[in-house]
């Protein structure tokens, strides 16, 4: 009846999308930006990233069909969640300081980001097709790690003067898109290490951020 795939092999990325929809209204949706709150919403989002091929992975009656959708899904998901959205919490946090970003500075930095993003994302698409058995390294910084990378840094708010933690978290923005293009090596880690290692992390980091709001 409808164009797509709606079963058990695709719904966690799609409730990466929900979380990453909702984080976006955050911002848009009060007359003060709810950066809190967006920013949990990504780490959430990185977090149904993370989890959504192993949960495809256990429907056994996948088609090859089912597959390559899963694939391209997933890469749209993260042009969403792991590009657009990032550069929707960079602008909610300007308008929360209420301190205005340099428009040539901050769309040189936003289209760079965007750029690299979405010409990694193709580039590996492309690599994903072509290549058999499991990938032991990543070449360049994977888009999802912003996921992580943008809460932590977020933590600085907390440090620094408004108008110098918003160019440092500008400048952050800029290295991040170097690194998505970039070819060194990363290992890739342990899955069951690595899920748990970031799983523990959102949860705490979630906390401290709702503890320093609230406190």
């Amino acid at each position: 009846m409808f164009i797509g795939k709606y079963n058990r092999s695709v719904i966690v990325t799609y409730l990466g999308v929900l979380s990453t929809m909702v984080g976006m209204c955050c911002i848009f949706g009060f007359a003060t930006p709810k950066i809190t709150a967006a920013i949990i919403c990504l780490m959430i989002s990185g977090i149904c990233d993370m989890f959504d091929g192993k949960v495809a992975r256990m429907c056994k009656n996948r088609t090859a069909e089912d597959i390559e959708y899963g694939i391209q899904i997933d890469s749209l998901t993260d042009m969403i969640s792991f590009i657009a959205f990032p550069i929707v919490i960079l602008y909610g946090i300007s308008a929360y300081f209420d301190i205005a970003l340099s428009p040539v500075v901050a769309i040189a930095v936003c289209t760079a980001f965007t750029i690299a993003g979405i010409s990694r994302l193709a580039f590996f698409n492309l690599k994903a097709s072509s290549e058999d058995g499991p990938v032991k390294y990543y070449s360049g910084l994977p888009v999802t790690m912003t996921a992580m990378i943008l809460p932590l840094a977020y933590l600085l708010r907390y440090v620094l003067d408004a108008s110098l933690f918003i160019s440092i978290y500008l400048g952050i923005y800029a290295l991040i898109a170097f690194l998505f293009v970039y070819n060194f090596k990363i290992k890739k880690p342990k899955k069951n290490w690595w899920y748990v290692t970031c799983t523990v992390l959102a949860i705490v980091m979630s906390i401290v951020l709702i503890w320093l709001k609230v406190k």
